[in-house]
């Protein structure tokens, strides 16, 4: 079996907004093969600059695009072909943007795999520990109080038992943080869990003074305080705060996690099987955190796709506290997939039909295509 072509699909809503969700535009990967197969994935960044990654032409050795790397090879070879990319992209990649193309391709090739062996993925990663994993609902702080606690009123009648909202109305004032999170955990009770995205760094006082105050409200986590680069300032956040510290999903590659385990203290990591390097990076993130007793909740605010590569994942570990499930209002998110991942009495099912075991929407795609 060869790789005939890989080809990137941006999808676009109508309208994109200058706010924290990273699913108003998205690029879907299709890998094709000379026996008709065809490998689903996704990369969850910037859509044009992964499809210039995507599409460049040969410029060196070291700084070629991944199409043409990959066309004419066997797509079973998943960990040879991971190396190709990451060492002729060398100049020019090695993490960041590079990383997030490689993701949505590595996801593509692990869903043609199982296409081929007529297994789920999780079944080629050694079999499950889990057929469903609880999620909670991911959502924006809305810049009225108000309409976040009609948020959290709604996620609680949908049959969630774990919330976590971000952007928005946070991180300009940590006194009115903490004011609308302790009314948010009077609207849903005690028995929910609660998490907090400040999704912008913030001073390393405020964010003391939010661990300190936080844990007042049984937060569950505290995500994102401070800038990714910051590992010492983590490090005194988590040896500080009664709340516990999460971070990660704007790593990629192994490498930034051992840092951050290792220097910075942190006991909760997220990363982002769609742009960390996908399914094979991310279980070598896995196994890392494993061995230091840390723990995975990875980062998943994007479309079906990744919420399926994402789940494949989660069933192997050995410990998988919950996805995160992306609870907007967004066809991108709801409507790409004939049958769309759905939330029963709190858990989502892993799939387990071959590959990832998804089927996309052609009309989805059709209404969304995005061709400049």
């Amino acid at each position: 079996m060869k790789i005939t072509d890989i080809e990137g699909i941006i999808l676009r809503l109508p309208v994109v907004r200058a706010i924290g969700d990273g699913c108003q535009s998205v690029l879907l990967i299709r890998v094709h093969t000379d026996e008709g197969l065809v490998g689903i994935g996704e990369a969850h960044t910037n859509p044009l600059v992964s499809k210039a990654i995507l599409d460049a032409p040969l410029c060196s050795v070291s700084a070629e695009g991944l199409r043409s790397l990959l066309i004419g090879e066997d797509p079973r070879d998943i960990g040879r072909l991971w190396d190709k990319m990451y060492k002729h992209s060398a100049t020019y990649g090695r993490r960041g943007a590079l990383m997030h193309a490689m993701s949505g391709v590595d996801i593509a090739l692990w869903d043609l795999l199982g296409k081929i062996a007529g297994l789920p993925i999780h079944r080629l990663l050694g079999g499950p520990r889990r057929d469903a994993v609880r999620a909670y609902a991911s959502d924006l702080s809305q810049p009225d109080l108000g309409d976040t606690i009609a948020l959290a009123r709604r996620h609680c009648e949908a049959g969630f038992r774990a919330m976590k909202f971000g952007w928005g109305g946070l991180g300009q004032n940590p006194r009115a943080d903490a004011r609308a999170v302790a009314a948010i955990r009077a609207e849903i009770g005690d028995a929910m869990d609660l998490m907090i995205d400040i999704g912008v760094p913030m001073p390393l006082d405020d964010a003391l003074y939010l661990g300190r105050a936080f844990a007042d409200s049984g937060v569950y986590f505290l995500e994102e305080p401070l800038s990714p680069d910051d590992v010492a300032g983590f490090a005194r956040l988590v040896a500080q705060s009664p709340t516990p510290i999460a971070t990660g999903e704007k790593e990629t590659t192994q490498y930034p996690y051992l840092d951050l385990m290792d220097r910075g203290g942190l006991r909760i990591i997220q990363p982002d099987v769609a742009r960390v390097g996908g399914i094979s990076e991310t279980l070598r993130i896995v196994h890392h955190a494993e061995a230091r007793g840390a723990r995975v909740i990875p980062h998943c605010w994007s479309t079906d796709i990744l919420v399926a590569a994402t789940l494949h994942v989660l069933a192997v570990q050995r410990d998988a506290p919950y996805l995160e499930f992306n609870a907007t209002d967004n066809p991108l998110r709801t409507d790409l997939l004939v049958e769309p991942m759905r939330v029963v009495d709190g858990f989502v099912r892993v799939p387990d039909g071959p590959g990832l075991g998804i089927t996309l929407n052609d009309d989805t795609i059709a209404r969304y295509r995005w061709t400049g």
